[in-house]
């Protein structure tokens, strides 16, 4: 399986992103016989997405391309601004594509395939010019929808040219791969001569996941007698936890002492309006952005690992799987997920791997927590095997197959 990869990956190690995590973990896991040349640009140590050195991976044979602008801190802090918003289409890593003819000259040899991990959509723009100029098949993923996601904000001439960007890459891509079944079916349907080509690549749990189950708690005798719940992750748009932060008030009036008894955590990105907000309710605590390791070892001491979602239910809604759930699902804890109702993230709960509420729930949440609190084991249940289509190698085995038959074209 000799074979030259050229990686284009803007989210990845040593950046702390969901998307850097998945990418790290693909470059663990390849076939050490696969030559890879990864085009990322260097961290900056601003926004959500920071330089952790505990997610850095050392693999032979692995030749990084890194995009460099003049004064580059400074002068992607007045790129991304949002002065320059008209600027940012597909997103604030748009500058990379200025990149193409640098990154050929770069090359110690001619790539058999090109990959490009997406977000950010710069990424698939990026393989699509290096592909026209190459000559060589590329295979795009894309972690999110694109140019219909809910959570974009895009309007008039800024969306109609996202709308474009997405259908070129549509077009020019030999193969494409989404991570849930339903957004693979969303694109199928939009772009029905191209339903042959699109596949599903889900993220995968950690490489060494079998071990985490076996990590035991820290002591902490602050908590020792509490239900400890976190949330691991950022907290931004439509994912906010209101309807949580509601059933806390009213199981306060209840239980007066409930800080004794419960202890709802939060590790992770969020605004500090947001932060704030959480850190003034009973019972719930905000330990900021932390590394992976450190998030790692805040769910390991969790009693439930917390999932909250956008509580809007429509099909691309639904079709959403957050990271956090592979990682948690590894873990072997229970799930408390304030998702939309037929969700992907509530379909796992539902196969009994936790509990699952609308996140504007908060009569069933409130009933919930109280129930948990009267009978601190009902946390303590068996859940079945981590799902055998998030295990690593089968994810990586899955995109190596891919990316060898398109060399092969």
């Amino acid at each position: 399986m000799s074979i030259h990869i050229l990686l284009i990956a803007p989210s990845a190690p040593p950046k702390n992103s969901p998307e850097a995590i998945q990418v790290g973990r693909l470059l663990k896991l390849l076939n050490p016989s696969i030559r890879v040349t990864l085009v990322t640009p260097p961290p900056v140590n601003s926004g959500w997405a920071r330089e952790d050195s505990t997610l850095t991976v050392d693999r032979p044979r692995l030749q990084v391309i890194t995009p460099t602008l003049p004064v580059h801190r400074l002068m992607h802090r007045i790129l991304t601004n949002s002065r320059l918003a008209w600027y940012h289409v597909p997103d604030t890593e748009f500058w990379l594509l200025w990149f193409t003819q640098y990154i050929i000259q770069q090359l110690r040899e001619s790539p058999d395939v090109i990959y490009s991990r997406s977000g950010p959509y710069s990424a698939a723009l990026l393989a699509q010019q290096l592909k026209l100029v190459l000559k060589r098949p590329w295979l795009m993923h894309l972690s999110d929808p694109w140019a219909d996601s809910p959570y974009r904000r895009l309007k008039g001439k800024q969306r109609t040219l996202d709308q474009a960007y997405e259908s070129r890459c549509f077009t020019d891509a030999d193969l494409i791969t989404l991570t849930t079944e339903g957004q693979a079916n969303f694109y199928r349907q939009k772009y029905p001569n191209r339903a042959d080509s699109i596949s599903v690549t889900p993220n995968m749990m950690p490489v060494d996941w079998r071990s985490y189950r076996l990590l035991k708690p820290s002591p902490d005798q602050a908590f020792q007698k509490k239900v400890r719940i976190i949330h691991v992750g950022s907290l931004y748009g439509d994912r906010n936890p209101d309807g949580l932060l509601t059933a806390i008030e009213n199981l306060f009036t209840m239980i007066p002492d409930i800080d004794k008894k419960l202890s709802i955590e939060f590790v992770g990105n969020m605004s500090k309006e947001l932060s704030l907000k959480i850190s003034s309710y009973p019972a719930c605590i905000y330990h900021g952005s932390v590394s992976f390791k450190e998030a790692m070892q805040y769910q390991i001491n969790a009693d439930i690992l917390l999932c909250i979602e956008s509580k809007e239910s429509t099909p691309l809604h639904q079709c959403f799987l957050p990271s956090k759930i592979v990682d948690y699902l590894a873990l072997q804890k229970p799930i408390l997920a304030l998702t939309p109702k037929k969700s992907v993230t509530s379909h796992y709960c539902h196969r009994g791997y936790g509990w699952a509420f609308e996140p504007d729930d908060v009569s069933g949440i409130t009933k919930f927590l109280l129930s948990l609190l009267q009978n601190p084991n009902k946390f303590q249940i068996s859940l079945p095997p981590p799902p055998i289509e998030l295990d690593p190698i089968r994810v990586t085995t899955s995109i190596e197959n891919k990316l060898l038959a398109l060399s092969k074209v």
